[in-house]
């Protein structure tokens, strides 16, 4: 926790009895940084398939931008599923912790638009709750997976987080990894693509080749991923969870025979500041009735190459640090 606003053992102790959520959120997804009232916001991009050179896409035919008279088609109705997600308690809003600009003697990105080598950080407020699919639809959650939401979620309003990995210091998973507003490093060769995140010291591991770069034997909490190329799109299939995963702070979940696929880009849009772009699908038939997409973006920083050291193992038990967890075991479903 301390590396994410350099809060001391006494202040996150205050910061913890200011509410039952705000603990949960603290020792959870270490995201001390929490800012009242900025709202999360969820970029536009284009769908699985679209455009997948590394450059901006080309702009719309005359009648087809915005302003054009054209209206978005409606959202359907909710189901009963649905409705119980949108009855509950709205979820904190989160922001973003300042971080230096990047200036023009900082290194730019390689010109190679398959070249993701060098340090990202999210550009976009952490959502604690993933509560719009990329296209501002609900989740197309089962009766199941709202329940589990909706458990998850009374439960922290209640005072009784429950335990999951990231607070058992875990990796959780892919999807919740990346999203936590830290800095990752991504290192690549020909046959593989490694992302190296500050937080939990955690590392995604992607083969493009099996067979000559094989993963390790097993199951691992961040799956196993296997990529290739569409163009520029690296797509990459995650799968074989070591255990069910929470995809945000408040616990939307994927379980363990789910499936993330990503679709990453490097987007240039020619102001020497680009970003990547994912769009993860998520499929997985348990939780949801069809897959659906969300979209994040994260900012080229190589201003950030050191990463300031992470004691995850301070939140949940070490008598050094601080000890109230304040965290219950979850029914199962």
């Amino acid at each position: 926790m301390s590396s994410a606003n350099e809060l001391g053992a006494s202040s996150m102790t205050a910061y913890r009895k200011h509410s039952s959520r705000a603990r949960m959120l603290a020792l959870t997804a270490g995201i001390l940084n929490l800012g009242a009232g900025v709202a999360v916001a969820q970029m536009a991009a284009p769908p699985p398939g679209g455009p997948p050179s590394g450059n901006a896409p080309a702009p719309p035919p005359p009648g087809r931008g915005p302003g054009a008279g054209l209206a978005p088609p409606p959202l359907p109705p909710l189901t009963e599923a649905q409705k119980i997600l949108t009855a509950l308690p709205p979820p904190m809003k989160a922001g973003l912790f300042p971080q230096p600009p990047v200036t023009a003697d900082d290194p730019v990105s390689p010109a190679d638009p398959r070249d993701f080598q060098g340090i990202w950080y999210h550009d976009q407020p952490l959502e604690v709750r993933i509560q719009k699919d990329m296209y501002g639809a609900e989740p197309p959650v089962t009766m199941a997976g709202a329940n589990v939401i909706a458990r998850r979620v009374r439960s922290a309003e209640a005072g009784k987080p429950f335990i999951n990995a990231s607070a058992k210091c875990l990796p959780p998973g892919p999807q919740w990894q990346r999203d936590l507003n830290f800095p990752f490093q991504i290192v690549q060769g020909k046959t593989w693509v490694a992302f190296i995140f500050e937080e939990y010291h955690g590392r995604w591991n992607i083969s493009l080749d099996p067979k000559t770069t094989p993963l390790p034997g097993g199951t691992d909490f961040m799956g196993r991923s296997i990529g290739h190329w569409e163009g520029d799109t690296l797509v990459v299939e995650s799968t074989g969870f070591k255990q069910a995963l929470w995809l945000d702070v408040d616990g939307t979940p994927l379980s363990p025979n789910g499936r993330l696929v990503q679709r990453i880009r490097k987007v240039n849009l020619g102001d020497g500041k680009p970003f990547l772009e994912i769009i993860t699908t998520i499929e997985d038939p348990q939780y949801y009735t069809h897959p659906w997409n969300i979209v994040r973006r994260f900012a080229w920083h190589p201003n950030l190459p050191v990463f300031k050291e992470y004691n995850c193992e301070e939140q949940v038990g070490d008598p050094s640090g601080v000890t109230d967890a304040g965290l219950v075991a979850e029914t199962a479903d």
